[in-house]
């Protein structure tokens, strides 16, 4: 079976158990959804028609914001129980995408979903991994949310359980029949009020926490490559690259932050361990010619997949470089569009379909 059809069949079971895992978070969302509908358009008086749509207005908006989180838990589950049975690394050292640059960095670090587990090395662009990043996103949320909740939960059913303790045990204390009429009613009216503020004060209290543990989410990522954008992770490397190789690597780009004292030894070591090689000829200093050459020697000829910018062509030096790596200059390289904002859907597609091919056909060279 081709490593395509394979990797086909994972997707499909990842994809099944994600669905069923975020499916309580898009029935909460259709739930909340449709009785921000029915407040909005059922039945009630003019006066009360404003508080009304108030109210459904802000029930959507949860809605869609539970809404992401249903998505952030598909994602997460389906990064975990996609396995990653291809390794590859992209040599790209200082290739710009800054500015109005197409960000061919956002594409392979989505290649995990397609079972791929791709390594690169930090340079002044590329720092994070948008794709790991977002798959942490939902079991965060998710172990901050639970214990939040259940202690909203836990004070909301005290206070109800108190405030009707306390309507049941009132005994009025007039003296007459119709003071003690009056005084029933009122406790009554109070306790009602009472047991209408607990509602509210909870559901305002969980959305208040939801969001805010949304933004805590969101920006855990950031913060901490803002605090770890000088460590250095080359004695680490040969841990994470055993790890790769073993299909156990983190579900998205490993972006791996080096010196340049070391750059050479951790691309040498991390080819090593990878089975494919994708290497961008749009800029070809003689740091990625020597690239080139590393790579051959790792992966074979057979194990490289060549990416270039659409409207730059092969330059005399990538020619060059090819040429003393694999003996010959006819290659097939897969282009990328010029500017950000671009459709990379075939390109993404491409480069998927030449690494599925690179990797089969190692394997058939190796068997």
């Amino acid at each position: 079976m081709s490593i395509a059809k394979r990797i086909g069949r994972d997707r499909g079971v990842a994809n099944f158990f994600a669905f069923i895992a975020s499916l309580p978070a898009w029935l909460f969302t259709v739930a909340v959804t449709a009785g921000a509908v029915y407040v909005a358009f059922g039945p009630s008086s003019d006066d009360d028609r404003a508080s009304s749509l108030t109210i459904a207005a802000i029930a959507l908006v949860f809605a869609f914001f539970f809404s992401i989180i249903a998505r952030w838990t598909f994602s997460s589950v389906r990064a975990a129980l996609t396995p990653q049975r291809i390794q590859v690394m992209w040599l790209r050292r200082f290739q710009a995408e800054r500015g109005a640059a197409f960000r061919t960095s956002r594409v392979i670090d989505q290649l995990a979903r397609h079972g791929v587990s791709a390594l690169t090395l930090q340079d002044r662009d590329v720092r994070l991994s948008f794709e790991q990043r977002r798959n942490r996103l939902a079991p965060l949320f998710w172990i901050v949310f639970l214990p939040v909740t259940a202690a909203l939960g836990y004070f909301a059913r005290s206070s109800w359980n108190e405030t009707q303790a306390a309507a049941e045990a009132f005994t009025p204390t007039a003296d007459n029949f119709g003071e003690a009429i009056g005084q029933a009613f009122g406790n009554a009216l109070a306790s009602g009020l009472a047991l209408i503020l607990i509602v509210i004060v909870a559901m305002a209290a969980f959305i208040v926490a939801t969001l805010i543990i949304m933004a805590i989410a969101a920006l855990a990522g950031p913060i901490g490559a803002m605090f770890a954008s000088k460590r250095d992770d080359y004695p680490r490397l040969p841990r994470l690259l055993e790890r790769i190789s073993k299909g156990r690597g983190p579900r998205g780009a490993s972006i791996v932050r080096v010196s340049d004292t070391h750059w050479r030894d951790a691309v040498t070591s991390s080819l090593a361990a990878v089975d494919v090689a994708i290497i961008d000829l749009t800029d070809v200093s003689e740091h990625v010619a020597w690239e080139i050459a590393e790579a051959a020697k790792a992966c074979s000829s057979s194990g490289l997949v060549f990416i270039c910018r659409e409207s730059a062509e092969l330059s005399d030096a990538a020619k060059a470089a090819v040429r003393d790596a694999l003996g010959r200059e006819h290659i097939h390289v897969v282009q990328y569009p010029d500017r950000r904002g671009a459709n990379g859907a075939a390109f993404a597609r491409d480069l998927r379909d030449q690494i599925y091919n690179a990797a089969d056909l190692r394997h058939a060279r190796a068997t």
